[in-house]
C-alpha cells in the first residue's frame, strides 16, 4: 500500500519531466534570430547541405538562438556576409585566400576581442566539418549530421535582420519522443544559453 501511495505521489513529477522533455525537443526543431537594429542588405538560405549568402549585414545585438540546441536569449551571431564580400575578402581585407571559395559567413560583434568570422558554406556546400576552425560552438558529430537536415532562410532588408529555420530530423525526434523513443539520447541533456559579447553601454 505504501508503495502504491509513493507511486501516486511521484507520478506528477514524472509527468512534468516527460512534458518538459517533449517541449525541449520541440524547441530543438526551430532556430530563429531577430536583430531589429541591423544595418545592411542581404539574404541567406540553407536547404540541407546546400547553402549560401548574398550581401551582408551587421547588428549590435539580437535575440533568438545560434544553434538548434540552445535556449533562447541574446545571440552570439551579430553579423553575416556573403557574395561578393566573402570572395573579395582576400583581396580587400587581407584574409586567407581560401576565402575565395567561401559563399557565406557569420560572426559576432566586431568589437569583441575574442571575435570570430566563421565560414558557413564553401562553394554553396555547408561547412559541417568546420574546415576553417572558426566555429564558436562545440557540436557533437551527431549534431553536425542533424544540422544537415535543417532548412533555414534569412533576410536583411536594410535596418533589421530576421532568420528562421526548421529541422526535419529534430521533428522526428520530437514526434517519437511521445512514444518514449529518444533517438538522439538528449532528453536529459541541459540546453545551454548563448553568451554574447555585449558592447560597452549596450
Amino acid at each position: 500500500m505504501r508503495a502504491l501511495a509513493l507511486v501516486v505521489l511521484l507520478l506528477p513529477f514524472g509527468a512534468c519531466r516527460y512534458v518538459d522533455a517533449r517541449m525541449t525537443d520541440l524547441g530543438d526543431c526551430f532556430i530563429y534570430r531577430w536583430q531589429h537594429d541591423a544595418f545592411g542588405v542581404g539574404a541567406d538560405v540553407k536547404i540541407g547541405p546546400v547553402g549560401g549568402v548574398v550581401g551582408g549585414w551587421y547588428s549590435e545585438y539580437g535575440y533568438g538562438k545560434d544553434t538548434w540546441w540552445q535556449t533562447p536569449g541574446n545571440v552570439l551571431t551579430n553579423h553575416g556576409t556573403g557574395i561578393p564580400f566573402t570572395t573579395l575578402g582576400p583581396l580587400g581585407y587581407g584574409q586567407d585566400f581560401s576565402r575565395l571559395f567561401a559563399t557565406g559567413t557569420t560572426g559576432n560583434h566586431v568589437a569583441d576581442p575574442k571575435g570570430f568570422d566563421d565560414v558557413t558554406s564553401w562553394l554553396f556546400l555547408s561547412d559541417v566539418f568546420d574546415l576553417d576552425d572558426q566555429g564558436p560552438f562545440a557540436l557533437t558529430p551527431a549534431q553536425r549530421a542533424v544540422d544537415l537536415c535543417g532548412i533555414e532562410v534569412g533576410v536583411a532588408p536594410l535596418f533589421w535582420q530576421a532568420h528562421i529555420g526548421f529541422n526535419v530530423a529534430e521533428f522526428v525526434d520530437f514526434t517519437l519522443g511521445w512514444f518514449f523513443i529518444d533517438i538522439f539520447g538528449d532528453d536529459a541533456v541541459q540546453r545551454p544559453p548563448t553568451l554574447p559579447f555585449v558592447p560597452e553601454g549596450g
